[in-house]
This record gives C-alpha cells, structure tokens and sequence, in this order.
C-alpha cells in the first residue's frame, strides 16, 4: 500500500519511493518532474511565479523560480541531467470570481517557458478552465489523476485561497519578512 503526503502551497517533494501525493489546485500550479531510468520523482506546489521582493523569492517554494530550481537541483544532485527529465503540468485554473488578475495563466505561461528553456519536454497537461483539481500523483508510475470539483465542492476552497490572496497582497505593502497563514 502507497504512503499518502498531502502538498500544500508552497511545499515541494522529491522521492524515489513508492507514495500518492495529493494536493488540490486552483489558480496555483504543481509540476511533476520526473526520471523513468531511476524512478525518481518530484511535484511542487507554486502559488505565483514569482515576487518583486526578490529575497523573498528566493526564500520560498511559493514561488515558480524558486519552486522549480529546487527541483531541477535535487535531480541534478543525483547526476541526472535536465534534458533526461519529462514533466507533467496542472492546475492554472481561473477560478469562480477571484481578484487574481489572471495570476493561473501566469502560472501557466511561466512553467511552460521554464520547461521549454531548461529543455524539459512537457509530456501531459490538464491546465486552465474554471475548476479547482484534486490531484493524485503515484510516484511508481508516475501516473496523475485529476478530479474536477464543482463549485459546489469548491466552496471551501474559494474561501481559503480568497484568505491566502488578501495576505499575501497584504505582505506585499508592509514588505514584511515574517509570514503568518
């Protein structure tokens, strides 16, 4: 039987094992990277690309640049080389009526240019729409499954993720170094 990790925002995970990682998307964005030779595997969970505080950027997985270096790394580390890795990308949706100013087509565009620059092909995508998704990644077999939830569903979320945008546009005016969720 597989361990379950859940991955919140902000949270990458690298691995060789055998486990089903979950997490849930809206306008955020997980990239699973991965090499089939030796079975190793990450995702992360990026909640923008990137910060105008660039200290900040560089402190946290928040971030798309951050996120996604950290994870090229720990393959590199293993002397895998980038151009060996496949990913698969999710999440970017524009959800209900959030203030984002597009921020998941952002998250978008800013994984696809990565990959595309790091020479990384992008093998599957469920991005865009409307819809949060639960994701389901089986780091065996590198299989994702996506479920879209109704905004029925999804309520909570849109709640939770409308909580976690007014902070962080609130730390982007006070440019504080402590961050408190």
């Amino acid at each position: 039987m597989k361990q379950k990790v859940y991955l919140n925002i902000g949270e990458a995970y690298f691995t060789s094992g055998n486990y089903e990682i979950r997490t849930i998307l809206g306008s955020c964005v997980s990239v699973c990277l991965f090499h089939e030779k030796t079975k190793l595997s990450a995702i992360n969970h990026i909640l923008l690309p990137g910060s105008m505080d660039k200290l900040e950027e560089k402190q946290s997985l928040r971030y798309g640049i951050t996120a996604m270096e950290l994870l090229i790394n720990e393959f590199v580390k293993m002397s895998i080389s980038r151009n060996h890795l496949k990913a698969k990308i999710f999440g970017g949706s524009q959800t209900l009526n959030l203030k984002t100013n597009n921020v998941g087509s952002k998250n978008i565009l800013f994984v696809k240019d990565f990959l595309q620059t790091e020479k990384i092909p992008i093998i599957s995508e469920d991005t865009g729409g409307e819809l949060y998704r639960k994701l389901v990644f089986h780091t065996d077999n590198f299989d994702v499954f996506i479920t879209k939830l109704q905004p029925n569903v999804s309520s909570e979320i849109l709640t939770q993720e409308r909580h976690f945008e007014t902070k962080v546009r609130e730390r982007m005016v006070k440019k504080t170094s402590i961050f408190t969720f």
